[in-house]
């Protein structure tokens, strides 16, 4: 059973470094959406879409691997 189970040899920042990044960049998109107008709506669309694009990336690219 433990023969199965193979170290990768990967940190925790290789595994949950993007995860990590994706969601401080979900959160200053949340809380830019709350503090103002102008700007702050930019920057909350782009901090909000960004994580989105990814998702979508890896979703369809990997849909489109699989066929």
């Amino acid at each position: 059973m433990t023969e199965s189970f193979q170290r990768t040899g990967r940190n925790w920042k290789q595994v949950f470094g993007i995860p990590i990044m994706l969601g401080v960049l979900s959160a200053i998109g949340l809380i830019s959406a709350l503090l103002g107008d102008e700007v702050w709506n930019v920057l909350s669309w782009i901090a909000l879409g960004v994580p989105c694009a990814v998702i979508a990336w890896y979703w369809f690219g990997r849909r489109l691997a699989v066929q």
